[in-house]
């Protein structure tokens, strides 16, 4: 025993002083690493069916911490629950050598986090209003040689919440499918020698990161096209679409202000919601006009005297109304707008535009 141990101390103090000579090992290996998205077959599921999506780590790439997004479709899906684990004969090394009471334990973390938005919260990546499933690991301390040659997995069970349409999923020799992009924003590997000095951090950012999307093939809702017609200010047509059921119309550009000898009419909105067309539809453009407080389509005295009993806090207005005394287009309908309302009505300006 006490020549395993000289020997295991010579080891580490050349590990210390010849940190090189570890690097040159693993630099002669392979230090690329690959992430690889399952392909899942789950056209026999339908809605509320649950499929298991794994995404895994290649293994000799000498693993010490990584953390990735799985930008599944949300539209779609929802996970679960989730579970990780190791690649071959690494768990019972694992399992092996894991000291539970020691403060540096042995034992792998993984940290899942199953659903988040992008750009919020305490993990502050991704694209904003996209989901993401979160995955990030990273080793302590091993005692056996060739441990970090393994590859983690991750499999997060999904919930079908609606079927895609022909027109919206993607489509192969295999099927339909939805992709389910992999974004790697950290992978790291483990230069050998570090498992017997550990007091040095000898890891580097991999050379090579190749990443393979995943595919879920799903059973596809034949398409179904709806006419969506716009109108614009007194009624003309603007735009008219083929939108697939379940999809969203594109609003057309209409101007933000109108003249005409009546006064000045402000673009309020669209009076439908048209995110999730399932109908044929007819969309008007609302306009309303400005210092018009009580809507009635004239602006005059009285409507600045609305205006002045909001301000005062007299009475209330709905939004609409408040939209149009807002002449100032600031946000808030004031004493100062009501002004400018009763200076419009007795001929002293000449525009609310």
């Amino acid at each position: 025993m006490k020549k395993i141990a000289a020997l295991l101390m010579a080891i580490a103090l050349f590990a210390v002083v010849c940190p090189a000579v570890f690097a040159d090992n693993v630099s002669a290996r392979s230090v690329s690493v690959t992430y690889t998205g399952a392909t899942v077959n789950a056209t026999n599921l339908g809605v509320s069916g649950k499929f298991q999506f794994t995404i895994s780590v290649s293994e000799n790439s000498h693993m010490w911490s990584g953390h990735w997004l799985i930008d599944y479709p949300e539209e779609y899906v929802t996970p679960t629950n989730y579970s990780v684990t190791w690649s071959g004969g690494l768990i019972a090394l694992i399992n092996q050598s894991w000291d539970n009471d020691s403060a540096d334990s042995d034992k792998p973390m993984f940290v899942v986090n199953m659903d988040y938005e992008g750009m919020t919260g305490q993990n502050p990546y991704g694209e904003a209003g996209n989901m993401y499933s979160v995955v990030g690991m990273y080793l302590t301390t091993f005692q056996y040689w060739g441990v970090m040659d393994g590859g983690p997995f991750a499999r997060i069970t999904y919930r079908i919440d609606r079927l895609p349409t022909t027109a919206e999923a993607q489509h192969d020799a295999g099927g339909y499918y939805l992709e389910f992009p992999i974004t790697v924003l950290e992978s790291r590997y483990w230069v050998e020698g570090v498992s017997i000095a550990p007091e040095n951090d000898y890891y580097h950012d991999h050379e090579t990161v190749n990443v393979i999307p995943g595919k879920v093939y799903m059973q596809a809702v034949q398409s179904t096209a709806h006419t969506v017609t716009f109108y614009g200010f007194n009624g003309q047509v603007v735009s008219t679409q083929q939108v697939e059921d379940g999809a969203a119309a594109t609003a057309p550009s209409v101007p933000a202000i109108i003249n005409n000898s009546n006064g000045s009419y402000r673009f309020y909105g669209w009076d439908a919601d048209f995110s999730h067309v399932t109908s044929d539809m007819s969309i008007h453009a609302e306009y309303i006009l400005i210092g018009d407080t009580d809507l009635n389509g004239t602006v005059n005295s009285a409507d600045a005297l609305l205006a002045q009993r909001y301000a005062l806090h007299l009475n209330t207005l709905n939004d609409r109304q408040i939209f149009a005394g807002d002449v100032s287009r600031d946000g808030t309908l004031n004493s100062a707008d009501a002004l400018t309302i009763l200076r419009y009505s007795m001929g002293v300006l000449g525009s609310l535009a």
